[in-house]
């Protein structure tokens, strides 16, 4: 048992031993280690962890140059650009993401510049980048603008976010002609107050008949803004609010197939569209006159009522067909579309009193004289009862209640027809005519 007891605290002892001998050595290593750290060099920066990106700067410049940089920016949307404003990280050739971002907004979406700076300075500078080629071989250029200050770029960031439309004359144009199935009331507004429109509704206010906004907004967007721009230069230099400039513009937007002028030149200018036009706008009018109104049907019908060429018969006569419904007959268009519209019509009409009309009073109508008296002879006169009596008449037109109507300047058959209810082949053969072509002055009976 003693045995036993010896051993076990010889165990113990040793235990401790190596335990105090170990824990030394873990002392002595630690001492060694410090002193060996504390003199080393301090490690390389390459060897150190690198910051997370979102940690990182910014970098000062961007990777990317200004002609690339135009390229992505016109693939953004107006808003988008306008965010880009507030960026100052350097590009090329000292130009920030601002000034890049600025320059596409004017370029690519019709930002209104000078309006946003209204009450700045002026633009002083102005850079031109070209950035590629345009489909005609002209290089594509874009102005940036050099030098604007910080408090101008807070200006342009207001406008841009404030306004409701802030765009220049060109952009609300084609805004509204993008979005013309669904106009904006506030977009026309807008339009209405520019130069360009201001230049033609101070023309047309000198018509007699009145002509709103919505009617010239309607035919300026039939055609495109190199007409409207273009004519609005051309008022600058001459303020011409002549008719004849007027129906000039009118014709050109007809030449641009608008069906809006179409009808406008009809409302402000009707006389001068039915006597004064040539066969080919004539025409190209009627073409375009697809729906039937007041003024149109009018047209065609005055249309055949003048002394015109086939072709402006046929396609009045057509379109007064058009108008009814009513298919359009093959052979005889004039002669048929003058006795369904116009003789049809006027069967219909109560009978004047006075059946002779005279356009102008200076040329009244001439009654047929009396037939002369019998020339004397030596004849022995016969009593009143032996007296021969006049033939009856072989045909209408020997009847005593005739009357003579003097052809007077401007006059057609169809018209002189229509004017005292008589069909015009009964006027035609009345009168023993070859022709319907009337000179002024030619007598013309009348049957009652």
């Amino acid at each position: 048992m003693n045995l036993d007891n010896l051993h076990l605290k010889y165990i113990r002892r040793l235990i401790l031993v190596l335990t105090a001998s170990g824990a030394l050595n873990i002392i002595l290593l630690s001492l060694f280690f410090y002193w060996f750290i504390k003199d080393a060099p301090p490690p390389l920066y390459f060897e150190q962890k690198p910051a997370l990106k979102q940690e990182q700067q910014v970098p000062l410049a961007s990777t990317k140059g200004n002609i690339e940089l135009i390229h992505y920016f016109r693939s953004l949307s107006f808003d988008e650009l306008v965010a880009r404003l507030s960026n100052h990280q350097l590009i090329e050739n000292g130009y920030t993401q601002r000034d890049i971002a600025l320059a596409c907004l004017v370029a690519f979406h019709h930002f209104d510049l000078s309006r946003a700076l209204l009450g700045q300075p002026p633009l002083a500078q102005q850079r031109s980048i070209i950035y590629g080629q345009l489909k005609s071989g002209q290089p594509a250029m874009i102005t940036v603008y050099p030098g604007l200050s910080d408090e101008n770029f807070q200006a342009v960031i207001q406008f841009a976010n404030t306004e409701r439309w802030p765009l220049t004359s060109k952009g609300l144009f084609l805004q509204l002609k993008k979005f013309k199935e669904r106009e904006d009331a506030s977009l026309s507004d807008a339009f209405f107050m520019t130069s360009e429109f201001l230049a033609v509704e101070w023309l047309f206010n000198r018509a007699e008949m009145p002509v709103s906004k919505i009617e010239l907004q309607n035919m300026l967007l039939d055609g495109t803004w190199g007409m409207l721009s273009g004519f609005a230069e051309q008022q600058k230099i001459v303020q011409d609010l002549s008719a004849a400039r007027r129906q000039r513009f009118l014709l050109e937007y007809v030449d641009g197939q608008s069906k809006h002028a179409a009808y406008l030149l009809l409302k402000v200018d009707g006389e001068f569209a039915l006597n004064k036009l040539d066969d080919y706008h004539v025409l190209a009018l009627l073409a375009l006159l697809e729906d039937k109104t007041s003024e149109s049907e009018k047209y065609a019908l005055d249309l055949l009522d003048r002394p015109r060429s086939d072709n402006v018969w046929k396609a009045a006569g057509a379109k007064l067909y058009q108008y009814a419904g009513e298919l359009i007959p093959e052979n005889n268009l004039p002669h048929g579309a003058m006795k369904r519209f116009i003789l049809g019509a006027s069967s219909a009409e109560v009978p004047l009193k006075k059946p002779i009309i005279r356009e102008n009073p200076s040329k009244p109508l001439v009654p047929l004289s009396p037939p002369p008296p019998t020339p004397f002879n030596s004849s022995p006169k016969k009593p009143a009862s032996q007296t021969l009596a006049p033939k009856a008449p072989k045909s209408p037109t020997s009847f005593p209640s005739d009357r003579l109507y003097i052809v007077q300047e401007g006059d057609s058959l169809w018209k002189i027809s229509r004017r005292f209810k008589v069909d015009i082949e009964v006027l035609r053969d009345y009168n023993k005519l070859k022709t319907d072509a009337l000179k002024p002055g030619t007598p013309l009976r009348i049957p009652s």
